[in-house]
């Protein structure tokens, strides 16, 4: 190869490249070094390497240096040097020394600006650093487990509350450890098997409660939620763990309230209920007009407070997990038209018509029957009252794959979009004159909502304001 085309490819070369001798004076250096620092060839020939020093360096970094190029070692490393016009960067050197004739006379210094790359990497270790401050300052107890089951990561709630130390964990399987949680955990084998389900199925993500008996006994809420790094490459399982003991423990508290209190308000309830009735009916003797007005007052507020108990005590059942289903084979097609039925009388007395289309090969369903018509019955109630006089009733049942989809549309008032997000939570009412006209507790779609997941199904709302609602819900045939 000849000299011109060697100096030919050393001027191409991308990374700045000075021969000094051993002096270090700058005998030769290549286009790419007059862009990284700015100085010409003319310029830096002659001239000391000393030119590019910015003083941001520790000269024993230099005396290193040095010693290692003067006694014929290759050194690598990374130097802060300055630019001509006065700025500073970053870069990658190699030094190699050259012998001739055996004796040291020049060295070769190969340069990268790796000034944007550190600069980039100072960012993301900064954000590392407060992310990871951030982790360790939260009350959860985080733990991230790679798809071969090794602990990648945890923060120090982890360690505070299973005491755990992150340098012994680190790196180790979680299932080796398996000792350890055997004391931490009530039922350690179902964890165990959570985990592995959970490293099985990608994409799952689920949340439960799992007890604690060591070193505190506590009630903890397990969540966990794939991590994943790019498209289709997942790092590992995030698995969250936060201590709802005092939660839980207050909810009991509220449970049982609400329960006791119901339970005690169902008596005198019934009794007032009772007198009412027997009043209205003149076995006290005859009453006045105002008498007649009032006691029907009477009458509807027991009707409406007997409501809200029975509903508060469904509520009560359904948290508690008292609630159990009595399932056995039904046609949805019989209780859809048992519960239709029911309300004939209010719809035609407001002269509503009702639609019912039933697909008759629908298969049977393993439900409870009771639950299922409480679903139907909420639902057609709310078409009866909140849809005008004249007004239209549809009732839909037909089959979607696994499952019996069934819907309950209206023309009646309709529901705004934002009214449609709140409405499966209890005690929300729609403000809305034409709703709040109609008596109602404001539990009765919450109940409806969690009886239709309890069965595995779905349940949804579409509605627009003065055109109508249709609420539907699924259950799965299997």
């Amino acid at each position: 190869m000849s000299v011109e085309l060697k100096e030919a490819a050393l001027d191409a070369a991308a990374n700045g490249i000075i021969i000094a001798d051993i002096k270090g004076v700058i005998e030769w250096v290549n286009p790419a070094f007059t862009k990284m620092t700015g100085y010409t060839y003319e310029e830096a020939v002659g001239r000391s390497t000393n030119l590019l020093k910015s003083g941001k360096q520790d000269p024993a970094y230099y005396e290193d240096l040095w010693g290692t190029v003067t006694s014929g070692r290759v050194w690598k490393g990374e130097l802060i040097n300055r630019r001509k016009d006065g700025s500073t960067y970053t870069e990658e050197m190699t030094i190699t020394p050259v012998r001739n004739g055996g004796e040291l006379t020049h060295y070769i210094a190969i340069k990268q600006d790796v000034t944007a790359r550190r600069e980039a990497e100072d960012k993301l270790e900064e954000a590392r650093t407060l992310i990871q401050a951030i982790l360790n300052a939260t009350s959860e107890a985080m733990i991230l487990i790679s798809p071969s089951d090794h602990i990648l990561w945890l923060n120090k709630g982890f360690e505070r509350m299973f005491n755990v130390v992150s340098e012994e964990a680190l790196g180790h399987s979680f299932s080796s450890m398996l000792h350890h949680w055997e004391k931490i955990f009530e039922n350690p084998e179902e964890i165990k098997q959570r985990f592995e389900e959970a490293a099985r199925k990608k994409e799952l993500e689920y949340r439960e409660t799992v007890p604690q008996i060591w070193p505190v006994k506590r009630e903890m809420e397990l969540y966990s939620v794939p991590v994943n790094i790019g498209e289709g490459v997942q790092l590992g399982r995030l698995y969250v763990f936060r201590d709802v003991t005092t939660e839980r423990a207050v909810e009991r508290m509220k449970d049982d309230f609400v329960s006791l209190v119901s339970h005690e308000f169902r008596t005198p309830l019934t009794s007032i209920k009772g007198y009412v009735e027997l009043l209205l009916a003149g076995d006290a003797g005859k009453l006045l007009e105002d008498q007649q007005e009032f006691l029907e007052v009477v009458s509807r507020n027991t009707d409406l407070l007997t409501l809200l108990v029975n509903d508060l005590l469904e509520v009560s059942k359904i948290e508690s997990g008292a609630l159990k289903l009595k399932r056995q084979n039904t046609s949805i097609n019989d209780l859809i038209q048992e519960a239709s039925s029911k309300f004939m009388p209010q719809i035609k007395t407001k002269n509503q018509s009702l639609g019912i289309q039933l697909d008759e090969n629908l298969p049977q369903i393993h439900v409870d029957p009771q639950r299922i018509t409480q679903i139907l019955m909420n639902l057609i109630s709310n078409a009866t009252k909140y849809t005008p006089e004249g007004g239209e009733i549809q009732i839909v049942a037909s089959q979607e794959g696994g499952f019996i989809n069934v819907a309950v549309i209206d023309t009646g008032v309709g529901i705004s979009e934002e009214n449609q997000t709140r409405l499966f939570t209890k005690f929300f009412r729609v403000e809305d004159p034409e709703i709040q006209r109609e008596s109602g507790t404001g539990l009765g779609l919450w109940i409806t909502h969690r009886l239709v997941e309890m069965h595995g199904g779905a349940m949804d709302v579409s509605s627009r304001l003065g055109e109508g609602t249709k609420f539907t819900f699924t259950l799965p045939i299997t």
